[in-house]
């Protein structure tokens, strides 16, 4: 296994015309079904956690870090250890530290300006230590883990703005809000492409697509034409972990706890070989 800056697996990405996928994982299962499955197919491959997941597991960057960096002896392909959705500038900060190889600080809750300068700290910090910096315009709908979302509440990436921001900023990527939304889609999401080409054009940099779950496979690979070099998978995969533990546990009251993990594992594993699929990034490594 090779742990690198994220900035590398992306600009393969973003010059060949794939994405990688950027999974989430917040214990061993999660880990050891994503490096499976990437090395099974030959994919580079982004694991990530959020604060919020850092929160519930009761677990610190360091340690999920040692877990998998344990792990990934085992396997020869290529991935980043990336820190998802961070609030704030402090919250980087304290996942550098912990060993991560990329942030994304989101200040797409704040003013342009304070977001901005958020991001610009965000930068200075990295830079020095070759950690890549992911940042957010506008804001994408929604919230992970919710059951049913729409893209109405995001306020779409202007082109104009992620122009003047990505070269203010010197970031590495940019998660744009076109269309897409966190959580299950309530319906097919609308995709707005010809956003997604001016982007490309203003900034020229590999863009971020958050939401993956639930966006139809042809809509993924277009906007994979069109300038995404990433695409964050989480909920459409952790609920198939939860679905298929409920599953084996209801069906059979004498089944181990372990016994039910590695079946709702290898359900997941099915699910995480759908979306190298889409991101076309089988046999990139």
């Amino acid at each position: 296994m090779s742990i690198v800056p994220m900035k590398e697996l992306l600009k393969d990405a973003y010059e060949k015309g794939y994405a990688v996928p950027a999974i989430n994982v917040s214990n061993m299962e999660t880990v050891m079904a994503v490096l499976e499955k990437a090395y099974e197919m030959k994919s580079p491959i982004i694991l990530q956690i959020a604060p919020i997941q850092i929160q519930n597991q009761n677990i610190s960057y360091d340690e999920i870090v040692k877990i998998i960096k344990i792990f990934s002896k085992r396997f020869s392909i290529r991935c980043a250890i990336h820190q998802d959705h961070s609030m704030s500038v402090d919250e980087c900060i304290k996942a550098v530290n912990g060993g991560v190889t990329s942030v994304m600080f989101d200040g797409s809750k704040l003013s342009y300006e304070d977001n901005k300068k958020g991001t610009i700290k965000v930068v200075e910090y990295c830079k020095e230590k070759g950690i890549t910096v992911e940042a957010e315009l506008g804001k994408v709908g929604g919230a992970e883990g919710e059951e049913s979302v729409d893209a109405d509440n995001q306020i779409y990436t202007d082109p104009e703005l992620a122009k003047d921001f990505a070269s203010k900023t010197k970031i590495d990527a940019l998660a744009v809000a076109i269309g897409n939304a966190h959580g299950f889609y309530s319906e097919n999401p609308k995709i707005d492409f010809e956003r997604l080409e001016r982007l490309r054009k203003n900034i020229n940099i590999p863009m971020v697509l958050h939401g993956g779950s639930g966006i139809p496979d042809e809509d993924i690979q277009k906007a994979i034409k069109k300038g995404i070099a990433k695409i964050n998978f989480f909920t459409e995969i952790d609920f198939e972990f939860t679905k298929k533990f409920a599953l084996e546990v209801t069906n059979n009251k004498n089944i181990y706890m372990m016994s039910a993990i590695e079946k709702a594992r290898q359900s997941m594993m099915k699910k995480i070989e759908e979306k190298i699929r889409v991101c076309m990034s089988g046999g990139r490594i």
